[in-house]
């Protein structure tokens, strides 16, 4: 699943070439190879799983039993008053390295004025300094640092990124370290919170038969429609729109240009699933329809467009790539948009210190006519954590380590620093219990150490109302998720698609924006299809027949 605008290209081009490729709708596809395996079958390359003995979530979650997708895994409402080492020795050998990562917010101090990361790295017994980008445009400066050969010893690259990158295939075995012999079955037990990951979450992390990056496990899924609670409840809009037509009239109610609000962000990937275009491929007849091709599709274009062109989406959206809706968000100055469901704890986390009224829910899922919603899924992870290719072993293990610490579940003191900082300096515990940042920790402390190691997905935020509705969510969505054709077999997308798809969806964005007329949309998809959209095809009917599913 993609929701993100991504990057092409790592390697099979000198760094000229990718210098000159930094535009998305420049970039062209490349050549890499493509797999599938189903993925149980991946089993043997993964860390022999061994839950750890932890605290467990008081809100229930929901048990899959849809292949490839993940649990919902519940959450808490409480802070543990008495959190336990998850580690007894240092995870760290004192060394010193540094890690690429996202961030979709403003960015900390960084480790030299930052006492929050000091803290850190002193539990850890190693150095790491963080190389942080922000999310929004990652993917221009991830490729940068690759063209010049800058690849930090920790790479943080996020899936809908790397759908959408030609020849990832063939870099991933040059940027990055085989961590198959370190990790494959009983040789992770050095590194126990790791193998405590979902065995789902690492078979997504096999490239070309070998084990190459940790995981990050997603929730079931990767986005939703995010709605500024506190100012709906203010002017008493309508929280529960149950059709396209009914979130089209909100979005006329609530714009209002001369008091600088508008309605929406750049909704179209969450009006995908509302206007019930299949979450990649749909199989029809026995035969493969690509959602480009689809009269759902066309629905969608026509009515975003209508947004954009009765401005009831944010002219900075509407005038730039790359405008951050967040910020935007947060400002009051749209008041829906669309975001993974971290967004929402992030942003509370951001601004409830100053603003404390400041509240977010999701609207529930619906469909563009008022019939049954469909809602799209993530596979089981959603973010890789590389190591880069070529260090001496000691210095991947020492990495690996600390991997393995920032693993550290909810419950435990090394989840506490990782996510809050020092007790009494970045974060104090409020009458509930529940820990709130201080001002240095507002300012100091930044999601950065949670995404090297990955770990179980609770709903585990220190706003316990905020968690409750989540998982409510999650859970009054999940009988609504589509099943598509690949479910649990773990697809290498052929590089030519993955190229397309940036350049593809930059010229329906023109569409949707009013720079080219809808009637431009069959050209659109007929260069697709000639350009490698009916290869694809091809190969993805073959890993049906050769999956007894064609």
């Amino acid at each position: 699943m993609t929701t993100r605008r991504g990057f092409l290209g790592l390697v099979g081009m000198s760094a000229l070439a990718l210098a000159g490729c930094a535009t998305p709708s420049t970039r062209k596809p490349g050549s890499g190879g493509a797999t599938a395996a189903a993925a149980d079958k991946l089993k043997t390359l993964t860390p022999t799983y061994v839950p750890f003995a932890g605290v467990k979530p008081d809100l229930p979650g929901t048990v899959s039993t849809l292949p490839g997708v993940p649990d919902i895994s519940g959450g808490f409402t409480r802070y543990p008053a008495s959190p336990a080492a998850a580690l007894t020795q240092k995870a760290g050998k004192g060394g010193s390295y540094k890690a690429m990562t996202p961030l979709w917010g403003p960015p900390p101090p960084g480790l030299a004025g930052n006492s929050y990361f000091q803290a850190v790295n002193a539990d850890i017994g190693a150095t790491v300094e963080f190389q942080i980008s922000d999310g929004t445009t990652y993917a221009d400066k991830a490729i940068a640092r690759l063209a010049a050969g800058d690849v930090p010893e920790l790479m943080v690259i996020p899936s809908w990124e790397i759908e959408k990158m030609a020849d990832f295939n063939t870099a991933v075995d040059k940027a990055f370290e085989d961590l198959t012999p370190y990790l494959q079955g009983d040789k992770a037990k050095p590194y126990a919170l790791l193998a405590n990951l979902p065995t789902a979450a690492w078979q997504w992390s096999v490239w070309n038969g070998k084990l190459m990056g940790v995981p990050y496990p997603t929730e079931p899924f990767p986005f939703a429609l995010l709605y500024r609670k506190d100012e709906f409840e203010k002017n008493g809009w309508n929280q529960s729109p149950k059709s396209a037509e009914e979130l089209y009239q909100l979005g006329k109610e609530i714009t209002d240009p001369k008091a600088r609000r508008w309605a929406f962000g750049d909704i179209h990937e969450m009006a995908w699933p509302i206007f019930k275009v299949p979450q990649e491929w749909r199989l029809e007849g026995g035969k493969l329809v690509h959602k480009y091709e689809t009269p759902e599709w066309q629905l969608m274009l026509e009515w975003m467009r209508k947004l954009f062109a009765e401005e009831l989406i944010h002219p900075d959206v509407t005038s730039s790539k790359g405008a951050n809706e967040k910020e935007l968000f947060a400002a009051g100055k749209i008041v829906v948009y669309r975001d993974g469901l971290g967004g929402w704890k992030e942003l509370l986390q951001q601004h409830t210190p100053k603003n404390p009224s400041f509240e977010l829910g999701a609207f529930p899922v619906f469909a563009h006519d008022g019939g049954t919603p469909i809602m799209y899924h993530n596979n089981a992870a959603g973010i890789f954590t590389f190591i880069r290719k070529g260090l001496p072993k000691a210095q991947v293990e020492e990495l690996l380590s600390i991997l393995n610490w920032c693993a550290a579940p909810y419950g435990t003191k090394e989840y506490e620093l990782s996510n809050f900082g020092v007790r009494g300096k970045h974060f104090e515990l409020d009458a509930a219990g529940t820990p709130k940042l201080t001002e240095l920790g507002t300012k100091e402390v930044a999601y950065t150490y949670g995404f090297l190691g990955g770990r179980p997905l609770y709903v585990d935020w220190p706003f316990p109302e905020a968690a409750k509705a989540n998982v409510e969510w999650q859970n009054a969505t999940f009988p609504f998720i589509e099943k598509t054709p690949f479910d649990g077999i773990r697809v290498q997308r052929p590089s030519k698609y993955s190229g397309l798809q940036v350049p593809t969806e930059d010229k329906f964005t023109d569409i949707m924006r009013g720079r080219r007329p809808v009637g431009d949309a069959k050209q659109i998809v007929t260069e697709w299809k000639r350009d490698g959209g009916d290869e694809a095809r091809e190969f993805y009917m073959k890993v049906l027949r050769d999956n007894g599913r064609a």
